[in-house]
């Protein structure tokens, strides 16, 4: 496993930039317990792994939950890019014998300093790109990052409405609509693939701990019994019946 340094950036604030501190609050519910959700992760690499092959980069990888799935899944080489120290040692230490993993610290624009443009085959993004203010500048490193006819995807925060304390103690900056992404994705030069919602059984439970009671965390024990007893329903239920509304969307753009 090699572990590049990101080269220096001086002044200039990555595209991709993201509140480490903040998203740290992501921990108790989302990246601390990863390994505890591991059909949560195997579905969004089999989801992914329509287009995910040769040379990916899981952005902003957390503890490599969902590296290790594409890496199980043997999709290709994968990349876990992270900006956080912290989470870095953390990569370090769980791909430290897999020959076809890498970690790169720092940023997709320190990946491209570094590599250069038109130099990966695809990037997979979960859960990261509501931590980003300028959005759309990160996309416009992602496809810049791609080779033609790579694809990107994105595993998202869903609906506005549905934004409450949770989203604000790991430092979201929204939440997304279908035709918003969508829009988002066309206008850096991507074309839509795919796009939908999911996660329609969450949306209660989200609203009513999120928005009533205005909790700031998820219990891990939720977490696993959502992940082994409620996941493996619901995702067979949506993939024959897609719903129209979700807690979370799904997009997968080609460059």
């Amino acid at each position: 496993m090699r572990s590049p340094v990101e080269p220096e950036l001086g002044a200039h604030r990555p595209h991709d930039h993201i509140d480490v501190e903040r998203r740290r609050g992501e921990l108790s519910f989302g990246m601390e317990t990863r390994d505890n959700v591991r059909n949560y992760f195997a579905w969004q690499a089999q989801l992914f792994q329509e287009f995910a092959r040769g040379v990916i980069i899981d952005h902003g990888s957390g503890t490599g939950g969902l590296a290790d799935a594409l890496l199980t899944a043997q999709a290709g080489r994968v990349t876990a890019v992270e900006p956080d120290e912290q989470l870095v040692g953390v990569l370090q230490r769980r791909f430290a014998n897999d020959p076809n993993a890498e970690v790169f610290p720092g940023t997709l624009d320190g990946y491209l300093a570094a590599h250069g443009g038109a130099s990966v085959d695809a990037i997979v993004s979960s859960n990261v790109l509501e931590h980003i203010d300028d959005d759309v500048a990160c996309l416009r490193i992602m496809h810049e990052l791609l080779r033609p006819g790579g694809g990107v995807g994105l595993y998202l925060p869903a609906r506005p409405e549905l934004y409450g304390s949770l989203d604000e103690e790991v430092g979201h900056f929204r939440r997304y609509t279908r035709s918003d992404l969508v829009a988002k994705l066309e206008r850096v030069g991507f074309r839509v693939q795919r796009v939908g919602y999911c996660n329609l059984v969450s949306v209660v439970p989200w609203i009513v701990t999120g928005r009533v009671l205005r909790r700031r965390k998820i219990g891990a024990g939720s977490l696993q019994l959502f992940d082994r007893v409620v996941f493996p329903v619901t995702r067979r239920l949506e993939a024959w019946f897609p719903p129209p509304y979700g807690l979370n969307l799904v997009a997968i753009g080609v460059k």
